[in-house]
């Protein structure tokens, strides 16, 4: 069964973003709130990477504000996500993992491991209580 996935973001400045799912990969530049709409038929991982930014520039971030699956969204969502920032090696090193963030500030990738069938990914990230596997 087929899974509908939107993805609403948030430009600060004008970031490049690259959003991967599966077979799909787009890549621009994030100008204004933006919804992106996609059709998985596998569990895998959404991927929304903030790249070309220069080290020293504070001016571009992007926000991922919402994640709807089959039109139900829950913040939870957004917040199993996982964002791996590249930092300039001059400040931290590049192994820093940050869980539970949304605010994709330095060039790196976000990470959202999914599974299908999405309502049982859905009754376990919301703690629904106990479901048969």
């Amino acid at each position: 069964m087929d899974t509908r996935i939107s993805i609403r973001l948030k430009p600060v400045g004008l970031p490049k973003c690259k959003i991967t799912v599966g077979d799909y990969q787009r890549d621009f530049i994030l100008d204004q709130d933006t919804w992106i709409d996609l059709i998985v038929s596998s569990s895998g991982k959404l991927k929304i990477e903030h790249h070309g930014k220069d080290d020293n520039d504070p001016t571009t971030a992007i926000i991922v504000e919402e994640i709807k699956f089959n039109e139900l969204s829950d913040p939870k969502f957004i917040y199993q996500g996982i964002y791996y920032p590249r930092y300039p090696k001059h400040l931290l090193g590049n192994d820093i993992v940050l869980p539970h963030k949304n605010y994709l500030s330095w060039n790196g990738v976000w990470i959202l491991d999914f599974t299908l069938p999405i309502y049982t990914w859905i009754h376990k990230t919301l703690n629904f209580g106990w479901i048969y596997d």
